[in-house]
């Protein structure tokens, strides 16, 4: 498989690498853990793409130091929005996606 037949995965890893600092290696990256039921859902860090839950559920995300929010979306369920603060520990962000009523 090619980059250039993923365009997409390119820029979903640009995107984190702008997120979790690595543009910046002087600062030190606060861990994040992510869970949740739903896979494929796409998570959203300070508005950028990050990737589908299962996928940052598996890797982990490195946040700045700082307040970031994290957005969790997939159709047919309302959105989950959350303001985390990064210090020195480890976050650990349990996604609890509520379905759409019919």
């Amino acid at each position: 498989m090619s980059a250039a037949s993923h365009p997409t995965r390119i820029l979903a890893l640009g995107t984190l690498l702008a997120v979790v600092g690595l543009a910046c290696p002087t600062q030190q990256r606060v861990p994040l853990s992510l869970h949740g039921a739903v896979d494929d859902a796409l998570v959203t860090i300070d508005d950028r793409y990050v990737g589908k839950l299962g996928e940052v559920e598996r890797r982990g995300v490195g946040l700045l130091p700082g307040q970031h929010r994290i957005t969790v979306e997939q159709v047919g369920f309302f959105p989950f929005d959350v303001l985390v603060e990064a210090v020195e520990t480890p976050l650990d962000v349990e996604v609890e996606l509520e379905r759409v009523p019919d």
